[in-house]
């Protein structure tokens, strides 16, 4: 059992915790801090020696609260052998730019795209709160209202929570790192990512509008994105004429974030990629010669050609293209197969991609869901009429029956067949009694 003391030692005042352990007496100097806090510490520490006694695991609390306690204390703690040693980390680490760096450096396991989303998410934490901010530094307060301040007129509010979903992941990892006891934004409530008010459908006419403006290669790239789904830049760029299979009418997509992919060469594209190969000769080795090695910004380029067409540019321009491919392709083929074709599954599909079209809104008010029918059964009518309420509009016929007046024909069908009564069961009926059941 551990016992606490206030002592001066060295002109310091403060709290002393004593225990023993194994049958040594330990001595530990816990410093200034109230008497409360000071028998939080005894009871963690007799926790872990009396789990170290016993060879058993200590309790998670006891854990918890070792992972998060300073240098000092922990370092004294792991030399009796209660805890395991830390690693020695450098001080930068402990600084929110230094740590979303490393920790974004260390993800070899990502993809180039995914890494620069994160380097995003982490530029926009350090506009906010600067990069030489301390991680122990961000409260719950602060993570929350950084996501308020990126939509405040900065960002959409699924743009942002994006960004702070990703920062949230690596303050968990500083958390497993020990760099921090807990995550200032572990119960902070992040909304979707979906943000329908930046969908947009491009229909065929623009689409043809468009391609008129564009010279050989950017028919290429558009076609490539509203025809076949195409991801742009990475998919665009990347494809070669050793992917384009004309033989069996295909095309060999290696994605870098979804690994190799094939789809059809629609009719819509055909022309536009022998056009293109036409031009660039033999000696071309990829489909998109003219960005190779240099970064440009595709969207502005054809925003501008949008603009010479008449339109006016969408937001999301290139992933609109593909969701409007996705959605015309949902008319035709089943939703398994398209996702093989463009690489995505069809609950992100619902989620992002589809979209509801004018053509849909148009053909729900001209096309009957249930079409008229002549015949009577089929539209739900009643078969074999209706028979009169009152006894007396019914009349003999000749074969002694009284059919009802309002009564309509039966048409003769196998349901009218006569079925022979079935046979009594093994207890006969009995008669006479207020219920014909032998049991009464």
């Amino acid at each position: 059992m551990a016992s606490l003391r206030k002592e001066t030692d060295r002109n310091r005042t403060g709290w002393r915790l004593q225990f023993r352990q194994n049958g040594k007496r330990r001595s530990l100097w816990l410093g200034p801090m109230s008497k409360r806090a000071a028998e939080g510490v005894k009871r963690h520490v007799d926790e872990l020696s009396r789990a170290s006694d016993a060879n058993v695991a200590p309790d998670a609390e006891s854990v918890k609260w070792a992972q998060g306690v300073d240098n000092r204390i922990h370092a004294t703690l792991a030399k009796w052998a209660l805890v395991e040693s830390r690693e020695p980390v450098s001080a930068d680490l402990k600084l929110c730019g230094a740590f979303f760096e490393h920790y974004i450096s260390s993800r070899t396991d990502l993809k180039p795209p995914t890494l620069n989303k994160y380097r995003q998410a982490a530029q926009w934490f350090k506009t906010k709160f600067g990069a030489d901010r301390r991680l122990s530094a961000i409260t719950a307060a602060d993570f929350e209202g950084w996501l308020r301040w990126m939509t405040d007129g900065r960002l959409s509010q699924s743009s942002a929570n994006k960004h702070a979903k990703r920062v949230k992941r690596m303050f968990r990892e500083a958390v497993k790192a020990r760099l921090l006891y807990e995550s200032p934004a572990e119960e902070t409530r992040i909304g979707g990512e979906h943000n329908a008010d930046r969908q947009h459908y491009v229909t065929p006419a623009d689409a043809r509008a468009v391609l008129a403006k564009c010279d050989t290669e950017w028919k290429v790239i558009f076609g490539l994105c509203r025809y076949a789904g195409f991801r742009c830049p990475t998919e665009v760029l990347a494809l070669t004429w050793g992917d384009v299979h004309w033989d069996e009418q295909r095309l060999r997509i290696d994605s870098v974030k979804t690994g190799l992919r094939f789809c059809p060469i629609f009719p819509e594209l055909r022309p536009l990629l022998k056009a293109a190969q036409k031009k660039s000769g033999n000696s071309a080795v990829y489909v998109v010669n003219r960005y190779r090695g240099i970064e440009t910004n595709l969207r502005t380029q054809l925003g501008r050609i949008i603009e010479a067409a008449g339109l006016a540019p969408w937001p999301k321009t290139f992933v609109n293209l593909r969701a409007s491919c996705r959605t015309d392709l949902e008319e035709r083929f089943a939703g398994h197969v398209i996702d093989k074709w463009l690489g995505h599954s069809s609950t992100i599909a619902r989620k992002h991609y589809l979209q509801v079209t004018d053509a849909h809104w148009q053909r729900a008010v001209t096309e009957p869901s249930h079409p008229q029918q002549n015949d009577t059964a089929e539209s739900g009518g009643v078969v074999g009429g209706v028979i009169g309420a009152d006894p007396r509009d019914c009349q003999t016929n000749q074969e002694g029956e009284k059919p009802c007046k309002n009564q309509r024909k039966r048409p003769r069908n196998h349901s009218q067949i006569p079925r022979p009564i079935p046979p009594v069961g093994l207890e006969p009926t009995t008669h006479g009694l207020r219920v014909r059941c032998s049991t009464n």
